[in-house]
């Protein structure tokens, strides 16, 4: 046990170093089950696209995020800070704001340190829609199964995070909150945080079904599971 966390918190900030200077980038890396035990030697995940929903603080929306695959609908204010685990390009993310005011609400697609597409409204209950990878000119069923991690604090603290099923883990680096989908796991799904050693405590829930599963307190660094 004590020789697995070892191998992730090496792996996890040799990443990090490289990675500090992205807002928000997602990489792969070799997979270190959670619940086998066994050092995988899965190939490195594919490059992913994150999402950053921004503007004025604390502008209300409702967002829905689709690959070719799944799609995720959510309600939340910004900023938020989107990444699917495990996407298929193309993607495609239409967010909505949810009152009257004339605030500012931004929607960002992230390839590694490169924006990809950015719209932005101002308008009263205005939506904005940004893809990348090509056109997906429909948006694909609700994910089955629905898997979230949202990690709601604590807030613009950057992390670095390992999610990984029991095939492929994917190295998060990004500031909170976050909102965190799998599309299609294999078996079950584990998360760790990485804070600095004055970071001070993560709170992440995790949802199947919409449904909470599993919940974590605890800093500099903390483990949430799917039971």
């Amino acid at each position: 046990m004590v020789q697995r966390t070892m191998r992730r918190m090496v792996r996890v900030l040799s990443i990090s170093a490289v990675g500090t200077a992205l807002a928000l980038a997602v990489a792969g890396c070799n997979n270190q089950t959670g619940f086998s035990g066994s050092v995988g030697n899965t190939p490195n995940g594919p490059k992913l696209s994150a999402y950053q929903i921004l503007g004025d603080v604390g502008t209300p929306f409702t967002a829905t995020v689709s690959d070719t695959r799944s799609s995720w609908t959510f309600q939340g204010n910004a900023p938020l800070g989107v990444v699917i685990c495990n996407n298929i390009l193309p993607a495609r993310i239409v967010a909505t704001k949810t009152n009257t005011s004339s605030n500012l609400l931004s929607v960002e697609i992230i390839i590694g340190a490169h924006v990809a597409s950015l719209q932005s409204t101002t308008a009263p209950f205005g939506s904005v829609s940004v893809q990348v990878g090509g056109v997906l000119s429909t948006l694909a069923s609700p994910a089955d199964p629905d898997l979230r991690i949202f990690l709601s604090g604590p807030l613009n603290k950057r992390y670095v995070a390992l999610v990984e099923d029991i095939d492929t883990g994917f190295i998060i680096n990004a500031r909170a909150p976050t909102l965190i989908l799998f599309d299609n796991p294999n078996g079950k799904v584990d998360a760790t945080f990485y804070g600095s050693q004055d970071f001070g405590t993560f709170t992440a829930n995790m949802t199947l079904a919409g449904q909470v599963v599993a919940t974590v307190m605890k800093g500099p660094n903390a483990t949430i599971r799917e039971p």
